[in-house]
């Protein structure tokens, strides 16, 4: 599993139409909305391709400007245990 924390800066006045667009999103979760254009919310993935994948998925969202990976924590992906030598 993949866990992905991400910062969105949206138009301001904007956040909370983007958020309800987001939670939409399987694998994601919205924790924090502030100031009506800050967003903070996590994914989670099966594999960082796939965390990728969702992420990119945010970029069409009426109201978004800006998607910052925040951490990522992918000890369990199947990738990096192979590539460590934990199969």
């Amino acid at each position: 599993m993949v866990i992905s924390g991400i910062y969105i800066e949206t138009i301001p006045g904007e956040a909370y139409k983007a958020a309800e667009a987001l939670r939409e999103i399987d694998g994601v979760e919205v924790h924090h909305i502030e100031d009506d254009f800050k967003i903070v919310l996590t994914i989670e993935a099966e594999t960082i391709s796939k965390s990728f994948e969702i992420a990119e998925t945010f970029k069409p969202i009426n109201g978004i400007l800006t998607i910052c990976l925040a951490y990522s924590n992918f000890e369990e992906e199947p990738a990096y245990q192979e590539a460590v030598g934990n199969k």
